[in-house]
């Protein structure tokens, strides 16, 4: 029977045959094999051409919102009055969730016409009013019409199309009034830099432009 196998005795041996193997390699100047590294997608990782997927598409979202412009005549002529008030009254969550964001947004919508016809032409926006109501009431506006245009260009990102019509197409009417404001209260204040050299204040401040507490 064949004795144990000395595995301590056996790895010298081992080592021995692979220098020589090696060794007329490197006495001959020929370059050891090198590991071919894992080949790469073209145009980066994952990690990389996501943002930038994500940056195309939402470009492309504000640019079809753009184009609503063309569909505010038909906006106006769809508005029902009737329906509206049928959503509100129904029992639907979504129709009243809609006809209220829709109501909100065309609401909004006016106020912030007021204030950037109001800041063309003087230079300020609108007046704080009693107990600062109507300076809250433009601010809200604001914010109101740039959340409006910001979750509508989402949606035409992820889905394709626009908000829905709403009730009474109030939802609608709302959509492409925002992306109008949006661009004109950009060339409004673009004007005003160029006017003045800077925006008006925000909120009354001490020595303010506009509007001292």
């Amino acid at each position: 029977t064949a004795g144990p196998l000395n595995v301590a005795a056996a790895q010298p041996r081992l080592a021995s045959a692979s220098l020589r193997r090696v060794a007329p390699a490197a006495r001959s100047g020929t370059p050891f094999p090198r590991a071919s590294p894992s080949p790469r997608r073209r145009g980066g990782s994952a990690a990389t051409l996501a943002p930038r997927l994500l940056a195309r598409r939402g470009d492309a979202a504000l640019v079809r919102g753009l184009k609503d412009f063309k569909n505010l005549p038909d906006d106006l002529k769809s508005v029902n009055a009737g329906e509206m008030g049928e959503a509100l009254a129904g029992d639907d969550r979504q129709q009243r969730t809609d006809a209220v964001v829709g109501i909100g947004g065309c609401v909004s919508c006016a106020i912030m016409t007021w204030s950037l016809v109001t800041l063309k032409d003087t230079g300020c926006g609108l007046p704080p009013g009693p107990g600062g109501l109507l300076g809250a009431a433009e601010g809200v506006s604001y914010l109101y019409v740039v959340g409006l245009v910001a979750y509508s260009a989402w949606t035409k990102a992820k889905t394709g199309s626009g908000l829905p019509a709403g009730p009474g197409g109030v939802l609608g009417l709302a959509e492409g009034l925002a992306y109008l404001l949006v661009v004109a209260g950009v060339g409004v204040g673009v004007a005003q830099v160029a006017d003045f050299g800077a925006l008006p204040n925000a909120i009354p401040a001490e020595n303010g432009k506009c509007f001292s507490p």
